[in-house]
């Protein structure tokens, strides 16, 4: 919970913003208010918690809000501000930015205005980069909010305009085409220190990219709240320049990977004819790193020229039973050029798209993870959210198949046919009615017997094992497809679903809807 400080020698001001916005709903509350800069500064002095947020009128008795900043800056880098004033003056704006405001909002206060500034400034202090953040320009702090509240569809038209004369951002153009740039890194990993030397290297490729596009004209360079560089292209004419803009961002990827051994990934959206509608060019121009796995050589992605690629006619057949055998013989070396040569045919058929490669990649896990005695299918599925590229996804499939491969070769020898039978069952039937006694009817046995045989050699009980089977396949399911929960239960042999929802959060330690949710968020 972040903490905010409201300062207006106005009353109704500092009654009004207690309720015209829910604060709680972005994680903030209202610590305290004063009514002058001198009593706000007192407040902060004998105040134990932090203040994230200052929202404070530009004019006031004793101290006037640029004054009150001025003042906290000496002792709190780090805090927010935000200033409101009853007229709008070029001046104290100028003065505000040179002091990393975030907004200057005009009174009677645009309610909506407000709750985006908050929002982005949540945002931003939920990162754990705040620090390094807080140590760019202070110019640059206005600049990105103002920029990412543009290609999100978060500011208005008059504000937006208004800020780019003050920030020298140029919506005088026919026609604007999002590109965005994100760097892949083999271990995508934002923890710690891993995650400081990541925003160190973006901001390296900021430097190489501008260095770069200057040839273009006018481009907008800046740095996403997911951390990847996005591009602004401005055009006057709306004669088409693609090949010199490929031209570029190729030059900027080949420089990228020169300096900094590292590779990029370069979409490009839709091409707008207003400033209002570059929204939809970065939504798409995202939406493909979602879609999308990053192919061999490193080619651009352009959702225009995407449209006009045609699939070919053949359907790609896929044997699962050839790969069966061959994990059965345990041929390793026929078994990783089995993978890489499936996927290499998915490439030649035009399949390029996320979804198409992770069905065939999850469905030959599945095929290795269900001969296993333990399985643990969360190394199927959980790996896939970091996965950008082919490569990746060859390597991963492979790695799994091989700890497949190396279980059997220590557990095939141990398993009798009664167990072999019993889990061959389990993988056809599950979605069926299945107990000990429905099984030892078949094999002519005693359920008590026969469970006590299962117990000793698969070390858990044939209902656990069932019970985690059909989890798993859920799991799959809610990754995978649109089906609502209680489909999927059904789906996977839970009849109830209430019983359903009680075994998975068990199992897993979150509902279905929650793991759904965080896998959206993580491909976002």
């Amino acid at each position: 919970m972040h903490n905010i400080l409201i300062v207006d020698d106005e009353p109704l001001i500092l009654e009004g913003l207690r309720s015209v916005i829910e604060w709680e709903k972005y994680g903030l509350r209202i610590a305290g208010q004063a009514s002058n800069g001198e009593e706000a500064l007192e407040f902060l002095r004998n105040h134990n918690e932090g203040i994230d947020i200052l929202i404070t009128d530009i004019t006031m008795p004793k101290l006037t809000g640029l004054e009150l900043i001025q003042q906290i800056k000496v002792f709190d880098s780090k805090m927010r501000f935000i200033i409101l004033s009853g007229y709008e003056q070029f001046e104290y704006l100028k003065a505000g930015m040179s002091l990393g405001i975030e907004n200057y909002i005009l009174k009677p206060i645009n309610i909506h205005e407000l709750e985006s500034t908050i929002e982005q400034i949540v945002e931003v202090l939920n990162q754990e980069d705040v620090e390094q953040f807080h140590a760019k320009e202070d110019w640059q702090v206005l600049r990105n909010n103002i920029l990412n509240r543009w290609v999100t569809g978060n500011i208005g038209r008059q504000e937006l305009q208004h800020r780019s004369k003050v920030l020298n951002i140029s919506l005088d153009c026919s026609f604007f085409t999002v590109a965005a740039i994100r760097l892949i890194t083999e271990q995508d990993d934002d923890e710690g220190q891993d995650k400081l030397h990541r925003n160190q290297l973006m901001d390296e490729c900021y430097r190489i990219a501008v260095k770069s596009l200057e040839q273009l004209g006018t481009v907008i360079v800046f740095i996403d709240m997911e951390g990847d560089l996005v591009l602004i292209i401005a055009e006057r004419a709306e004669a088409e320049n693609k090949e010199e803009l490929y031209c570029v961002l190729e030059q900027v990827q080949c420089e990228i990977m020169h300096e900094l051994e590292k590779s990029v990934w370069i979409t490009i959206g839709s091409k707008e004819h207003a400033f209002q509608e570059v929204p939809n060019s970065y939504k798409k121009a995202k939406s493909l790193y979602v879609d999308h796995l990053m192919l061999p050589g490193y080619p651009i992605i352009d959702v225009e020229q995407l449209s006009k690629m045609v699939l070919h006619e053949e359907k790609l057949e896929i044997d699962y039973e050839e790969f069966t055998k061959l994990l059965l013989s345990g041929d390793r070396e026929a078994t990783n050029q089995f993978i890489a040569e499936t996927f290499e045919k998915l490439f030649g058929c035009g399949m390029i798209t996320r979804i198409d490669n992770y069905n065939v990649a999850i469905e030959l896990m599945l095929i290795a993870k269900k001969m296993e005695k333990n399985s643990n299918f969360s190394a199927v599925f959980n790996p896939l959210l970091r996965i950008h590229t082919i490569e990746q996804l060859v390597h991963h499939v492979q790695e799994s198949v091989k700890e497949t491969l190396d279980q059997l070769s220590l557990v095939n020898d141990e398993l009798s046919p009664n167990m072999r039978y019993m889990v061959d069952q389990v993988s056809k039937h599950y979605r069926e009615e299945l107990s000990l006694k429905t099984l030892s009817q078949r094999m002519e046995m005693h359920p008590n017997y026969l469970g006590q045989l299962f117990q000793k050699e698969m070390g858990r009980s044939f209902s656990d094992y069932v019970n985690q089977f059909r989890i798993e396949k859920a799991r799959q399911l809610l990754l995978q497809t649109t089906l609502l929960t209680n489909e999927i239960a059904a789906e996977v042999g839970y009849p109830d679903p209430a019983y359903f929802y009680r075994q998975f959060k068990k199992s897993v330690g979150v509902s279905p809807t929650e793991l759904r949710n965080m896998y959206k968020k993580a491909r976002s």
